[in-house]
């Protein structure tokens, strides 16, 4: 039994010892960031799989994403305050997963103002947020347990412009289903910066399984997108992006709908049109057998719903 409990011990410690570290990096100018591992969430990296992002204005800081646990976030806040110990003026959600949402608390205790979609303050009005977060519970054991809910203090409808000490964000709220049905992107009109959440990714597939996701939303989107007057992306998973990275997430997804949407009206089972697209240009892409699959299932029962 003892040396049982050795092993179990020295295991615990082996896998803190390997956690990924949280370092902040400078993107320019006053924009900093975290970079999160590519992975699923696990007690081994923490559930640090996805960035967070802050720029420090003249009137504090204003931070996009919370990462997934209070953890996570209180450490992010740690690293802003050794650039400026200044306030927290606001803290932006970019969507309802635990990733970009479940470390707001650390925010809200600071004081600052949390800014969601406003379908974001619906799931958490009607209950449907904290069902996923007790299944996320019990799912993953031990990652969660200190994760409580809040809801925005401003949930946003329409565009909105944020004007913080000398910079001007624009909340812009998708009014259709995407990556998510709450997906807020934010932009940084002067600086050509675009905060992009998840619906944004380069060499590394997307998640289309979420149960409020629209492919052909999502692609709708990403054509939004483009006509956006960008230099920089900052998305949820990978390092500073270009532009034609949005190219890239939309090749992708054309890909996946054209294809299924064929393949489904010859009549062709879900495990054959696994099979059919087993080979694709897609296949070297990082979180691809995490993620692969699951979204072509996702698009086959998205396509009984969607429009064209």
């Amino acid at each position: 039994m003892y040396k049982l409990f050795k092993l179990i011990l020295l295991f615990v410690v082996l896998a803190f010892a390997f956690a990924p570290e949280m370092k902040l990096k400078r993107v320019s100018g006053n924009i900093y960031m975290v970079r999160g591992v590519d992975a699923l969430p696990s007690l081994e990296n923490r559930g640090f799989m996805s960035n967070a992002f802050a720029v420090l204005t003249k009137e504090g800081w204003v931070v996009v994403d919370a990462l997934s646990t209070p953890e996570l976030s209180k450490e992010f806040v740690e690293n802003l305050y050794r650039v400026k110990r200044v306030p927290i003026k606001y803290a932006i959600i970019t969507h309802y997963h635990p990733d970009h949402w479940y470390g707001a608390k650390t925010y809200k205790e600071l004081g600052a103002k949390i800014i969601a979609h406003h379908v974001l303050m619906e799931e958490y009005k009607s209950g449907q947020a904290q069902m996923t977060l007790d299944g996320a519970k019990r799912r993953f054991k031990g990652l969660f347990d200190s994760v409580v809910l809040v809801p925005p203090d401003i949930a946003v409808k329409e565009d909105t412009e944020l004007k913080v000490g000398e910079y001007t964000f624009k909340l812009i709220p998708l009014k259709h289903s995407a990556h998510t049905n709450n997906d807020l992107v934010v932009y940084m009109p002067k600086e050509k910066v675009l905060f992009a959440g998840d619906l944004v990714s380069y060499k590394r597939i997307i998640f289309a399984g979420d149960r409020n996701a629209s492919v052909g939303g999502w692609i709708k989107a990403l054509r939004m997108l483009k006509g956006m007057d960008v230099e920089v992306i900052l998305a949820g998973h990978n390092e500073p992006l270009k532009k034609d990275a949005i190219d890239d997430t939309l090749n992708y997804l054309t890909f996946l709908r054209e294809r299924v949407k064929k393949m489904k009206e010859e009549g062709k089972s879900i495990d054959e049109i696994k099979q059919a697209l087993a080979e694709n240009p897609f296949k070297d892409y990082k979180m691809y057998n995490e993620f692969h699959n699951a979204n072509i299932f996702a698009v086959y029962n998205q396509l009984d719903y969607e429009e064209d």
